[in-house]
């Protein structure tokens, strides 16, 4: 697991967003299209890896609050105050694992968007190139 932070880094590093659609010639189009394919297989991966993150987290949550589950002889001899700290654990827990993952999301929403956008740009060059050699 690497992080939100981590992720958010590395699309950075891309640079999509300075990113510049070069359609003057068919040959700088085709590079284009190239380039985009290169970052498109590199946000595929990301967002594989962020949703990989994102089941072991949930996993290991999972387990976590199954630890703070008790068996039925212990809920017989627990106490009504107990079983409320119990009970406010678990819900902590579930509060810290949706923030955690929440941050997550966020980068993969942004991933997603940007694949959308590689994909409109790849039609705007196909229908460029399209209209060039007809």
């Amino acid at each position: 697991m690497f992080g939100p932070k981590i992720y958010q880094q590395q699309l950075d590093e891309l640079g999509i967003d300075g990113m510049e659609i070069d359609i003057s010639t068919i040959e700088r189009a085709m590079k284009t299209m190239n380039e985009l394919d290169e970052v498109e297989d590199v946000l595929k991966k990301i967002r594989h890896n962020i949703r990989t993150d994102i089941r072991t987290i949930r996993k290991e949550y999972i387990q976590t609050i199954n630890e703070l589950t008790p068996s039925p002889e212990e809920t017989r001899n627990n106490s009504s105050r107990e079983v409320q700290k119990r009970i406010k654990k678990k819900k902590t827990l579930t509060k810290k694992r949706n923030t955690k993952i929440r941050s997550y999301e966020l980068v993969e929403n942004i991933v997603d968007n940007y694949l959308t956008q590689i994909s409109d740009a790849r039609i705007y060059i196909r229908n460029s190139i399209e209209r060039r050699v007809g």
